[in-house]
């Protein structure tokens, strides 16, 4: 029994190393360490500590996250999709999620294979204490299909997280927007200054407004490169100020106008989620309320009574 216990133990921490680096693989750095380092004053002092540290690689986090790189890239490759539909319907969604890596397509693939394995290996360990086939297969299967579907349940949080992170702050970046646009700017010029404002406080947003600005000075149209803005993160908000200042550059309305009531639009929007929210708490609590307050409550208060009557002459 103790070596059971000692197998299921590797294994469950294999599973959780081999979790934590994938995922620390596909997340890559934050950001967080820069923040840190930009609000105490570190960042120009250490900078060139940083390169050189990077330009060696001996132990870094670069090098170890390079390896892991690597290590998924071989392990999607028998498994890649050969349709070019198939792996553009899976860089959308990466898209959607925020990363913009060209590698991040195999990585993906790859930790769905190595979750895959840490999986069965996981259900095998706990097949093993298990008496019958059928428990040892259920738990073999079960391990196998959670670890391969695990990267996927990762990257649908991933793309709503994204998705909340750009409505979030999507009302700020406008009301930065009407100033600019008051103050004289045009509507490239003003994106890419508030993209600019927005780099600590909303990193997800200032991105898209960068790469937006990045495509209309190589050459995009506006509206096509608003059009992509609101096509390649699938955030309701972009979409519907990508065809706000679309319709606004085409029949020639104020612009900063409409940036302001699409702001106000937007921050009632906000509090209409947040009062949805606050009005289905009440209904959500109702079930717990019902399993397990009510019954700990009642078993408390009639527990005593019942077991005085149990014992009473009535029942004996």
């Amino acid at each position: 029994m103790d070596d059971q216990l000692l197998m299921i133990g590797c294994g469950a921490g294999a599973l959780a190393l081999g979790t934590f680096f994938v995922l620390r693989m596909l997340v890559g750095n934050r950001g967080d360490d820069k923040l840190r380092d930009r609000l105490t004053g570190k960042a120009t002092n250490d900078r060139a500590v940083d390169q050189g540290a990077a330009a060696k690689g001996k132990g870094g986090s670069a090098s170890a996250k390079a390896m892991f790189q690597r290590i998924g890239q071989a392990a999607a490759q028998p498994f890649m999709p050969k349709s070019r539909e198939a792996q553009s319907g899976m860089r959308e969604t990466l898209g959607k999620a925020g990363i913009y890596n060209p590698a991040a397509l195999k990585v993906l693939v790859g930790a769905k294979v190595i979750f895959l394995v840490l999986g069965v290996l996981a259900g095998h360990l706990l097949g093993v204490t298990r008496e019958g086939i059928a428990g040892y297969l259920m738990c073999l299967s079960v391990g196998g299909l959670v670890g391969y579907l695990g990267p996927q349940f990762w990257l649908k949080t991933r793309v709503k997280s994204n998705r909340r992170a750009l409505t979030y702050g999507l009302a700020d970046a406008l009301d930065l927007m009407v100033v600019c646009v008051e103050a004289g700017l045009t509507v490239d010029a003003a994106m890419q200054r508030v993209g600019q404002e927005l780099g600590l406080a909303h990193p997800p947003l200032a991105r898209e407004f960068g790469i937006a600005h990045m495509e209309t000075r190589v050459g995009l149209s506006r509206t096509d490169a608003l059009r992509n803005l609101g096509n390649r993160t699938g955030c309701p908000a972009l979409v519907s100020l990508a065809s706000m200042l679309i319709q606004a550059d085409r029949f020639g309305t104020s612009i900063a106008q409409a940036l302001r009531v699409h702001a106000d639009t937007l921050r009632q929007n906000r509090q209409f989620a947040a009062e949805e929210m606050a009005a289905k708490a009440s209904v959500k609590i109702s079930f717990p309320l019902v399993l397990f307050i009510f019954p700990s409550t009642f078993i408390v208060l009639c527990g005593p009574t019942i077991l005085d009557l149990m014992n009473s002459p009535l029942f004996n």
